[in-house]
């Protein structure tokens, strides 16, 4: 049995900064280096988020509308604007937030252990 917090740090974490990664490239033409230097994470790291060898789960997040709002308006802030780490660190903390309560962790959780059924452990 995983626990979610186990999920959000296997899963949604890695989904949301190759999603986010990708948003910087594609729309505001940062190099890997810039937005590893941005995140304060490897260029490595942005390089298999972009390869998808990492943060495979991102398809969770890129179908659901209101999360991709949050990570663009992430993107344009950390694109246009100097964020320190508790800036950031806030901004991951509020989208995984709003990912629990659109239900897409109980999703990934599901799919890491189907037989927990249904809970509202990600709302408590």
């Amino acid at each position: 049995m995983k626990p979610f917090c186990e999920i959000i740090v296997s899963d949604v974490l890695p989904a949301m900064r190759a999603v986010l990664a990708n948003e910087l490239s594609k729309t505001y033409g940062l190099s890997q280096v810039q937005i590893s230097k941005k995140l304060g994470i490897t260029q490595p790291a942005i390089s298999q988020y972009r390869r998808e060898l990492r943060g495979q789960r991102a398809k969770v997040i890129l179908s659901n509308e209101k999360i991709m709002d949050f990570i663009k308006k992430m993107a344009h802030d950390v694109a246009l604007t100097e964020m320190d780490s508790k800036e950031l660190h806030m901004q991951f903390c509020l989208i995984c937030k709003k990912i629990r309560e659109e239900g897409l962790i109980c999703k990934l959780h599901g799919d890491a252990w189907p037989l927990m059924g249904p809970c509202k452990i990600c709302f408590s």
